[in-house]
């Protein structure tokens, strides 16, 4: 077994004015899945040498924010 690395991540972002909620909430999940992506496969054709399916992004919590 290789070494098991924890981070913790805090993402705020602003959308443009008269946007739903909705494409906030799945802009956050379409970029959880991109960033678990990157961490197993990296960006080009080099290897991260992380295990395939390991890397595991979870989105705690989100909501508007005042």
């Amino acid at each position: 077994m290789g070494i098991k690395w924890s981070g913790r991540l805090t993402v705020d972002f602003e959308m443009e004015e008269g946007v739903a909620a909705d494409l906030a909430e799945r802009r956050l999940r379409e970029s959880a899945i991109e960033f678990k992506r990157l961490i197993e496969i990296g960006p080009g054709n080099g290897s991260t040498r992380v295990k395939t399916g390991t890397a595991k992004v979870t989105i705690v919590a989100q909501g508007q924010i005042a």
